[in-house]
């Protein structure tokens, strides 16, 4: 029970404390933005709050201070709220939180010194800035920094005028502030540990969706992006080597020779030459582009590169160099039949007209092929 108790004070004395580097990084926006709403909230609150208190000190004739005092801090709240808009980071939102309760604290207590008199106007509002403190979600860390600053404000200024306030007057005020603290921080290490685990459940969510949706587009065989991905895709790469001044490269390829591999080897085999192709063409493409399986041992390439015809020989020459056949069976190379279709930068080409050429082209290359383990390829430009 104690060790649990010490648990929660421990995870909650930050808000953006995780166990992980990745997770951290997610909660820093969240933090943030939760801190720029709790900031604004809470000067709406104390907005509302001093007018009221503005008002009653008018209607009840307190005097010219306390309007004016009451005023001041109306214009501060309204001040603060406009300025949380401008803030770019959380720390500077939880140090203008904190000013703010401080400057507020201050006046009161500076007021009360004035007239020589804490009312139950001054108990409350010292009791409301306690009671609001949790509306800004900080860790428990700040929070206490924030408790003890206003504690230690209002207590040092009374003790300093000890024969100004009546002994039960400082007492209670003593109690007051004390309770108050209290409950105000028990609030904020609650509501800083299920912000916590919520912030924990949507990372976890998140990276599951995340791998879900990066496994609906691969293909599980291979490991190769699938059509979906590439349907999906293909704009966004195309509209990006476009912007860049980059010749990209559509190409329907096909696997040679691979009906004999399957009945020679088996399935199995047939299965690692797939394997083998994605994997080698994936590593030589690298970040310029993307493989994609569009069923059987057909694959689609979308790259770009200064040589795609070399890029693709290189592969077909690392593939045959990989591919071992089982048992006593002499190796049998495969070739590649490719359609490329190349877009030249400021050439305007959408995805059905370059599906259609590449599929074209493809088609002739399979006319042209020879012998086994080439590269028949042909191949068109697109040019503006």
């Amino acid at each position: 029970m104690i060790r649990n108790f010490f648990n929660s004070l421990r995870d909650a004395w930050s808000v953006s404390s995780y166990a992980t580097d990745s997770v951290n990084l997610y909660a820093q926006k969240l933090v943030f933005e939760e801190a720029r709403r709790g900031l604004m909230l809470l000067c709406l609150i104390l907005f509302g709050l001093f007018a009221v208190e503005t008002l009653l000190f008018t209607r009840f004739g307190l005097g010219r201070n306390y309007i004016y005092t009451g005023l001041l801090l109306v214009l501060l709240a309204l001040h603060v709220f406009v300025s949380a808009n401008a803030i770019r980071d959380a720390r500077t939102l939880y140090l203008l939180g904190t000013i703010l309760l401080l400057i507020s604290g201050t006046a009161f207590v500076l007021l009360a010194h004035q007239t020589g008199a804490f009312n139950l106007a001054l108990f409350s509002s010292v009791a409301l800035l306690f009671m609001v403190i949790p509306l800004v979600p900080w860790g428990l860390r700040e929070a206490s920094l924030v408790v003890v600053m206003i504690y230690i404000t209002f207590t040092l200024s009374i003790l300093s005028s000890t024969r100004v306030f009546e002994a039960q007057t400082l007492w209670s005020l003593q109690l007051v502030m004390i309770g108050a603290g209290i409950i105000s921080l028990a609030l904020v290490t609650r509501n800083t540990t299920v912000r916590k685990m919520d912030i924990l459940t949507r990372y976890d969510l998140e990276q599951a969706n995340r791998k879900m949706l990066h496994l609906s587009n691969k293909d599980p065989l291979t490991g190769a992006w699938n059509r979906r991905y590439l349907n999906n895709s293909f704009n966004d790469l195309t509209r990006q080597w476009h912007r860049e001044g980059l010749t990209y490269h559509f190409a329907f390829l096909d696997l040679d020779d691979f009906k004999p591999i399957n009945d020679n080897f088996g399935h199995d085999y047939g299965d690692t030459v797939l394997r083998s192709v994605s994997t080698i063409i994936s590593e030589r493409l690298g970040d310029q582009g993307c493989l994609v399986r569009m069923g059987g041992d057909e694959f689609a390439l979308l790259f770009h590169d200064d040589n795609p015809e070399a890029l693709v020989g290189g592969c077909l020459e690392a593939i045959n160099k990989s591919l071992a056949p089982p048992g006593k069976y002499k190796q049998m190379k495969i070739g590649f039949s490719m359609g490329l279709v190349s877009v030249s930068p400021g050439m305007q080409a959408n995805q059905e007209d370059i599906y259609r050429e590449a599929d074209t082209s493809l088609y002739q290359a399979k006319e042209r092929k020879h012998s086994s383990g080439n590269l028949n390829l042909v191949s068109r430009t697109l040019a503006a």
